[in-house]
């Protein structure tokens, strides 16, 4: 028999191998193959680590070009992942350590032991409640935590979370209430990451602005994640990126 631990690790091992082994989008972690009595999957290798090696060990190396990038490569994967039919998928761990870097430092999100299919047919305002939450601090959503209701909309706001992180620099514990004042005080360009090189105030506010929307309860919808692919994108265009 199983133990509580082994149970919930061959749980999660299950639903990763149930998402990835059907779905394929450039900025999803490839799965080439498993082996179920080790319980074990094999990916494409990511040479560069993960995003959070870079935010916290590897600073400078990373340029506001390559970031918003970064948070576009994102943005497209999680509007994949929420349209999937006929069952929409939530992530449920959406955070930097879980975003892997290629050579190219084209990124691909990664760790769907989490994750979730909504119910069949459902939109991106349905969700699926449980009393089992998990997830890494300070990239939960508030809402989560508090009603237990999984819907994508926990992944925009984590994805809130780390494309604050990606703009600053900082830490997550607080970085929202940080960029709100900043942006409140209209003083953005005071706390964005400085060894990502001169970033153009439009770009860092465009990104403090969408960041913040995506921790608002009433704008995490898919209509926000299209509005912020469709501006990245044209930033992108314009920079060259």
């Amino acid at each position: 028999m199983l133990d509580a631990r082994n149970q919930q690790r061959l749980e999660e091992f299950i639903q990763e191998l149930g998402v990835l082994g059907q779905m394929r989008h450039p900025n999803l972690v490839m799965l080439i193959g498993a082996c179920f009595k080790l319980r074990s999957l094999v990916y494409e290798f990511l040479s560069e680590g993960s995003l959070e090696d870079f935010l916290k060990n590897r600073p400078g190396l990373l340029t506001w070009q390559m970031y918003t990038r970064i948070v576009y490569e994102i943005c497209s994967a999680l509007i994949f992942l929420h349209s999937n039919k006929p069952q929409p998928v939530v992530h449920g761990d959406l955070k930097p350590a879980n975003i892997l870097l290629d050579a190219n430092f084209n990124n691909k999100l990664a760790d769907f032991g989490l994750c979730r299919f909504l119910p069949e047919g459902a939109d991106t305002v349905a969700f699926l409640r449980t009393s089992n939450i998990k997830g890494t601090k300070w990239y939960i959503d508030p809402d989560f935590l508090e009603a237990g209701k999984l819907s994508p909309g926990c992944d925009v706001y984590s994805f809130g979370v780390t494309i604050l992180r990606i703009l600053t620099g900082a830490p997550p514990a607080r970085v929202v209430m940080k960029v709100y004042r900043a942006n409140e005080r209209k003083k953005v360009m005071t706390i964005v990451d400085p060894t990502a090189g001169p970033w153009p105030d439009h770009v860092a506010e465009y990104l403090a602005c969408v960041g913040l929307k995506c921790c608002e309860p009433e704008r995490r919808n898919s209509e926000l994640m299209m509005e912020i692919s469709t501006g990245l994108k044209d930033i992108l265009a314009k920079i060259g990126a």
